[in-house]
């Protein structure tokens, strides 16, 4: 099938494929044809499917103008992905407080509303389920949607799965390259177009590890490089680009994920679970003092 755009991968394929021989041309015909395949499987896959080998696939990758397969991989992503199907709404700055609260709680009800009609149930069990069985679990997160990797972190910690969370692209892409078939890693991105992200999620997808994201665009170039997506509402209320509405829906994903998982553990979640709240007990109960540290304190601060 002719491809329109010929700055993509599959343009750039079609442009030059009448010149290509041997290894190389089979390289191509088969991305032609399967190119979402492509973005979700490792160079090995390819080479395999191809009939051909990993250094002809690289070689194809650097005479269409990109660095490697990684690179033409990601590219593939965005050009299959669709980055532009949504309509943010502006609150302005001289919007009155009325306004705002109004704007803003129905805003959060829509999109809790909508994320949960739209939630796929049997991609949050395919989640659950790698979840329970992974070794570690990796999240990569930046911007605002790191406090959500924590929170997400800090709830899959206290079930007992041993998890890390990181916002610098250096620490992902080396995480990404100690993953194996054993662990999981969760990149979450609003909009689905960080690129950081997603050359840590392609880094990992070379070791087998198994790639989970959660964002508010349903066919972001970021789906395309994923096992398993789930996806909230799209509709977005922003202010002076930083995104409201979102961080609400992202955190309904991670109430859903953890209670899910929970009760798919049973009586070792309720095992972990009152063991962290044991341990903490101490931290979330004023320290009992005797009359002389008490008496101390009122002294420094009445002085």
């Amino acid at each position: 099938m002719k491809n329109n755009n010929t700055n993509g991968v599959l343009g750039r394929i079609e442009e030059i494929f009448p010149s290509l021989k041997g290894a190389l041309r089979r390289v191509a015909h088969f991305i032609l044809n399967n190119p979402n395949f492509i973005v979700r499987e490792n160079l090995n896959k390819l080479a395999v499917e191809s009939s051909t080998s990993t250094s002809a696939v690289v070689r194809l990758s650097k005479r269409l103008g990109y660095k490697g397969f990684r690179d033409l991989q990601i590219s593939l992503a965005y050009e299959l992905g669709d980055n532009n199907s949504h309509v943010d709404e502006e609150i302005s700055i001289s919007e009155s407080l009325e306004t705002v609260a109004y704007v803003s709680s129905y805003a959060n009800i829509q999109a809790l509303t909508e994320s949960r009609d739209m939630l796929d149930l049997q991609a949050l069990e395919k989640v659950i389920q790698v979840l329970q069985h992974g070794r570690a679990v990796h999240i990569f997160a930046q911007g605002t949607n790191y406090s959500t990797g924590i929170d997400l972190s800090y709830n899959l910690m206290k079930l007992g799965i041993l998890c890390y969370v990181y916002n610098d692209s250096y620490m992902q892409a080396v995480a990404g390259a100690i993953s194996d078939t054993r662990d999981v890693v969760i990149g979450i991105s609003h909009t689905g177009a960080n690129k950081e992200i997603m050359e840590s999620l392609a880094i990992t997808h070379q070791n087998g590890a198994t790639t989970i994201v959660l964002t508010t665009r349903e066919q972001s170039p970021i789906t395309q490089i994923a096992d398993i997506s789930l996806c909230t509402a799209n509709k977005e209320i922003v202010f002076q680009g930083e995104p409201l509405s979102s961080r609400m829906s992202m955190m309904y994903l991670v109430d859903i994920i953890f209670l899910g998982l929970a009760a798919k553990m049973g009586n070792t979640s309720l095992s972990n679970l009152q063991s962290v709240k044991d341990a903490l007990k101490n931290k979330r109960q004023p320290m009992e003092t005797n009359g002389v540290e008490e008496e101390n304190f009122l002294k420094a601060k009445n002085s």
